[in-house]
């Protein structure tokens, strides 16, 4: 538990966090989408494209919802997130081919994604003590993990039983207990943003003190998404289910958050994040040699234990770093980073899956997030500076 909260923090930060991951629920469903797209016709490109498109309208909302949130509080553009992403998500129900539905729901998902994921990571720091502040994320991060088995585990058995159109009402009916969960929640008290414009945004993320953790985490991302956006479509061609890389993952992940978040709290951030890099860029290229379940379940693992320290340990390096009317502005370039690496890098895996297969792009992720390591160990700065 978070020392120093009193009950109305610790009211607040756990409404925030259990909400978030309902909202995970739904999100992390749509890993399965592949499998629609696949049943529709769409070859490897085409999944690249429509999972990529999330990316488009993800980034593209983070410096509105950045400068919203850092001037009119936090807990409203949740409201508005959780209703978008519930109002996509039940828009598949109504496609029945490849047709345009398929980018707008997705695009509209990832606008949804930005109001509320930025909303709520930013709400969460408010309530916890830069002391703690990655142990508290790292909580937060836990929670939203344990999404990954709920979603796509149950919902794999839902679009086995039923079908796909039950699966996309499933998947939906998350964002409402999240919307549920946010309307008992309230703002901390947090210094307002006085920037009339939301051009602070820019200004915060392209300056010096961001640059290397930003850039570090946009690289991380790219071999995120490399994994998660394919994987049940690779999955499928070794005869594998996707259930058991979501199983290790969740648990690995919460585990390691919950008891080990706050370790950067206590030996620095750099100390953490830089081997988590390493062993995060080996786990990716060791996905193409995944033939067997047992190699899955390892493989899984490095994954898991290497970027389950590195989410709190990146986002409490950027967040020591901001300003308190800016904390909006830092979590949304945090966020934008991460929403480029994961969607829109997408576009670029799917063309490489196609040309090269799954294991020649799983192969090439690995490396540019070792390129990521390397720039991250010998270019970011040891904490205190700003």
């Amino acid at each position: 538990m978070i020392s120093g909260l009193s009950k109305a923090e610790f009211k607040n930060f756990s409404l925030i966090t259990i909400a978030n991951f309902f909202f995970f629920c739904n999100f992390s469903s749509f890993f399965l989408l592949p499998l629609f797209i696949k049943r529709l016709g769409g070859d490897e490109a085409t999944i690249g494209f429509i999972m990529g498109s999330f990316g488009v309208t993800s980034l593209g909302s983070l410096p509105f919802v950045s400068f919203l949130i850092d001037r009119y509080g936090r807990r409203k553009f949740m409201l508005f997130g959780g209703s978008v992403m519930f109002l996509a998500s039940l828009g598949y129900v109504f496609v029945n081919s490849l047709s345009p539905l398929l980018f707008l729901f997705r695009l509209l998902q990832g606008m949804g994604f930005a109001f509320f994921f930025t909303s709520a990571g930013t709400a969460a720091s408010d309530f916890v003590p830069q002391s703690r502040r990655a142990q508290g994320l790292g909580i937060f991060g836990a929670f939203t993990i344990a999404s990954y088995a709920l979603g796509p585990t149950l919902g794999e058995a839902v679009i086995e039983a039923l079908g796909f159109r039950p699966f996309f009402v499933y998947a939906s009916l998350f964002s409402l207990i999240a919307l549920l969960l946010v309307s008992f929640s309230s703002d901390a008290d947090f210094k307002h943003s006085k920037d009339p414009s939301g051009l602070g945004f820019f200004r915060t993320v392209f300056s010096k003190r961001y640059a290397v953790p930003l850039l570090t985490n946009l690289i991380l991302a790219g071999g995120f998404g490399s994994v998660l956006n394919f994987l049940s479509a690779f999955l499928k061609t070794r005869g594998l289910d996707v259930f058991y890389f979501f199983i290790v993952y969740t648990v690995t992940v919460s585990l390691v958050r919950v008891f080990g978040g706050g370790i950067s709290d206590l030996l620095g951030r750099k100390k953490i994040a830089s081997p988590s890099l390493l062993f995060f860029s080996l786990s990716i290229a060791a996905m193409a040699f995944v033939d067997s379940v047992y190699k899955l379940l390892a493989v899984s693992f490095l994954f898991s234990v290497s970027y389950g320290m590195l989410y709190p340990t990146l986002s409490a390096l950027v967040i020591d770093r901001a300003k308190p009317d800016e904390r909006g502005k830092a979590m949304g370039g945090f966020n934008a980073c991460f929403s480029m690496g994961t969607n829109i890098l997408t576009f670029g895996f799917g063309l490489i899956a196609k040309t090269l297969g799954f294991e020649g792009m799983y192969l090439i992720a690995g490396l540019f997030v070792f390129l990521g390591f390397l720039l991250f160990t010998f270019c970011e700065r040891e904490e205190g500076g700003s």
